[in-house]
C-alpha cells in the first residue's frame, strides 16, 4: 500500500521506525484488560520514541481520499490522550 501512496523517503522511514519500535509489542484492548499491572512507564517510553513518526503517519493517513481526514483526526485525538498520559519531561 505504501507504494500506491507515493510516500516520500521521510514518510517511509517514519513507518519503518514505528514498525521497528513496536515489533513484538501487543497492546490491544483485550491484552490490556487481562493485564493486572499495566506497565505505563514502558508504554510511555515506546510512545515517546515513536511520537514524531506517528505524526508523520497521521499526515500519510490524511492523504487517503474520502476517509483520511476523519481517520487522521481520530489519530490526533488519541495522540492527545497519550500526550496527557505520557508527558515528555523537559
Amino acid at each position: 500500500m505504501a507504494q500506491n501512496l507515493n510516500l516520500s523517503t521521510e514518510e517511509n522511514a517514519a513507518l519503518d521506525r514505528i514498525d521497528a519500535e513496536l515489533a513484538g509489542t501487543s497492546v490491544t484492548a483485550g491484552a490490556v484488560a487481562r493485564t493486572e499491572a499495566l506497565d505505563l512507564e514502558n508504554l510511555c517510553k515506546k510512545y515517546q520514541a515513536i511520537r514524531s513518526s506517528l505524526q508523520v503517519l497521521v499526515n500519510i493517513v490524511k492523504k487517503i481520499p474520502g476517509i483520511g481526514g476523519k481517520i487522521g483526526t481520530a489519530f490526533e485525538f488519541l495522540m492527545g490522550l497519550a500526550d496527557i498520559a505520557c508527558p515528555v519531561n523537559p
